[in-house]
């Protein structure tokens, strides 16, 4: 359960930094 509850957890990291890298090359 911890196993899973981490691996969500990162995806949701990398998620947002995805999201934060395409939001910078389509204002950019």
């Amino acid at each position: 359960t911890n196993d899973l509850a981490a691996a969500i957890a990162e995806g949701a990291t990398l998620v947002r930094i995805g999201t934060a890298i395409f939001g910078e090359r389509e204002r950019g």
